[in-house]
């Protein structure tokens, strides 16, 4: 029997004995007669209290070992029982023989713990039928509810039509069990609900979840949720909503303030509400590590990019010392502290003529920076950047300061052009490119290389790539990245834009396609990203020794962001390689993923001749 299942019969016998033995422990000695060592006898013991935790989000970017430590540490710390909120695991698939895998995984996870643990579906848990039925299966209902020490628990299923992610809903069988559980449980002191998709914060329809809030409106309630990957305190319908961090599932850790951190709620339920503490894995944090207000100032500082250094360009492979310069924008009411710093490059040297300084309110300040060769060196992907570290540092009141840190990785680079007038046919045929001279060779990856040109006539921006691959993979029964396949993701912003993107919101401002090789016994399966123009054009065929990719984008979509007489895109590909047995995969990028730390400003830019 699954751990939540076998509590199940167990939680009112329990809470009806907790209530019979629920007689405070008092400290028992002869009090002295002036001075105390202490300051009082009331021991905090209000048998009212209890105290539980939840973990959050274990997939989606699995890091292995994470939920494990969770797992070790609640263990330590011994709540009473261990709630979630979902992506348990990776899912995404209708191989009926990996989920079973999967969840046996997860179980053996669970059942480490000393205490019971209550299920709750995510969009990686619920995709699909065959997912769907596989939880009926091993774990019974989706959505469910008990009652311990005056506390209504209510467990929602926000994936009860299977949309995926950012579309979860409550559909109406779903409501009418909240609406008669709530009904018929009206006499508690406080409401919890569970629930994966942060159902009042996203922008596709959420069937009856407003009518849920309603419901929930005149009762003391609190609501959890997880997928987002990123802790956020809300305060609405008269209650708060918290949105969770991670437990191991994938997150660029930028700490507390950010939002970004592995943790376990710790929740100690009172008479008057429960009381929030955050333990990170390497801390502990109250409710308030990140609020509406805090993570919308930390969301203005980060899209007003702050912090500006365009990008280096020069013809060829020498490297030439040149001179630029760092721009710090403070479009804030209130004094900006910067302090710099130098990661260490064995290539390059940056110097900057100062490592800190105040700017004023509304104000700008620009800090030239030398760059220069440590040594003999040459342009190209084997030239190592210079990290340039910068902390902004705001005082928000008296107790709160918010710092952010920013990391740039900046280094000449060779400038890379499009072709001209190719006659392309975007038919899955390369015979019409002269040549793809620009390669990208994975690092202890024999047998995978990718070969790739751009050209432009005019109408069409053309991509046309060659990836030579000594095993391919594919299966449609599996998601595209659950299989072997190409993308790309394209920015047709100005340079003094592009090169400041970091594919937000998974590039939804940018041009991206996946899609996999199609062969004699599978067809191509693809995922586009939602700024992808309707009319763009792309076929991905199955070769002798690889597969090829031909596209082609409307040259109007460019003009639309860059005018008629546009200079330049920004283009970054990428690849899955799956094994045999599709139980592990590797991604690789010709170019640093933008998204990630390790980005380097303006890589990918391409230039009209």
């Amino acid at each position: 029997m699954l751990p939540w299942k076998k509590y199940w019969l167990i939680m009112p016998l329990l809470s009806f004995v907790l209530s019979l033995a629920a007689q405070p422990a008092k400290i028992e000695m002869t009090e002295p007669s002036g001075k105390k060592p202490y300051t009082s006898l009331d021991v905090n013991n209000d048998p009212a209290r209890f105290q539980f935790a939840i973990v959050t989000d274990r997939t989606g970017g699995l890091r292995p070992g994470v939920f494990q430590e969770g797992v070790d540490k609640l263990n330590l710390l011994q709540p009473e029982f261990v709630m979630s909120v979902g992506d348990l695991i990776e899912g995404y698939t209708t191989d009926r023989e990996e989920l079973i895998r999967q969840w046996e995984e997860f179980d053996g996870l669970v059942e480490g713990l000393d205490m019971p643990f209550f299920y709750v579906p995510g969009n990686h848990d619920i995709t699909n039928p065959v997912m769907a039925d596989l939880w009926q299966e091993r774990l019974g209902p989706s959505y469910y509810h008990f009652v311990y020490q005056d506390v209504l628990f209510l467990c929602l299923n926000s994936e009860d039509q299977a949309r995926g992610s950012g579309r979860g809903t409550i559909a109406d069988e779903q409501f009418d069990y909240i609406q008669k559980t709530l009904e018929e449980v009206q006499d508690v002191k406080w409401t919890l609900v569970f629930v994966h998709q942060p159902l009042w914060n996203q922008k596709a329809e959420t069937l009856r979840w407003p009518e849920v809030e309603q419901l929930l409106a005149n009762r003391p309630h609190t609501v959890f949720a997880g997928h987002r990957h990123n802790y956020e305190k809300f305060f609405r319908n008269n209650n708060k909503y918290f949105m969770l961090g991670t437990t191991g599932g994938g997150s660029r850790l930028r700490g507390p303030q950010f939002g970004e951190f592995d943790h376990v709620v710790w929740v100690t339920m009172t008479e008057e509400g429960p009381i929030i503490a955050n333990l990170l894995l390497d801390g502990i944090w109250d409710e308030d590590v990140a609020t509406e207000e805090s993570k919308a100032f930390i969301k203005e500082i980060l899209k007003s990019k702050t912090v500006q250094v365009e990008p280096i360009f020069q013809e060829g492979n020498e490297f030439a010392e040149i001179k630029t310069t760092v721009k710090i924008r403070n479009d804030q009411d209130i004094p900006l502290e910067v302090r710099f710093s130098e990661g260490f490059s064995w290539d390059l040297v940056g110097s900057l003529e100062k490592e800190s300084l105040i700017i004023a309110p509304n104000s700008v300040e620009e800090i030239p920076l030398l760059i220069s060769g440590r040594k003999e060196v040459k342009l190209g992907k084997d030239l190592r950047p210079i990290k340039l570290k910068v902390e902004l540092s705001y005082k928000l009141g008296e107790k709160q300061g918010i710092t952010i840190p920013t990391t740039l990785l900046l280094k000449p680079q060779q400038k890379l052009y499009i072709e001209q007038n190719i006659p392309v046919q975007v038919d899955g045929n390369l015979q019409e490119w002269p040549e793809l001279p620009y390669t990208f060779i994975p690092e202890d990856h024999p047998g995978l290389q990718l070969d790739y040109q751009l050209a432009e006539d005019g109408e069409y921006l053309y991509l046309g790539a060659l990836v030579q691959d000594d095993e391919i993979n594919t299966d449609t029964a599996r998601s595209v990245w659950g299989q072997d396949n190409i993308g790309w993701v394209l920015s047709g912003l100005p340079l003094s834009k592009s090169f400041l993107t970091r594919g937000n919101n998974w590039y939804r401002q940018e041009s991206g396609i996946r899609i996999t090789p199609a062969n004699s016994t599978y067809p191509s399966k693809t995922y586009l990203s939602e700024g992808t123009p309707a009319d763009a054009q792309f076929i991905c065929q199955e070769v002798e020794g690889g597969y090829v990719l031909e596209a082609a984008v409307p040259i109007s979509w460019i003009q639309e962001q860059q005018g008629e007489s546009w200079k330049s895109v920004r283009i970054n590909f990428l690849m899955d390689d799956v094994d045999q047995d599709f139980q592990k995969g590797e991604r690789f990028f010709a170019f640093p993923d933008w998204r990630r730390d390790d980005n380097i400003l303006g890589s990918g830019t391409f230039f009209r001749k």
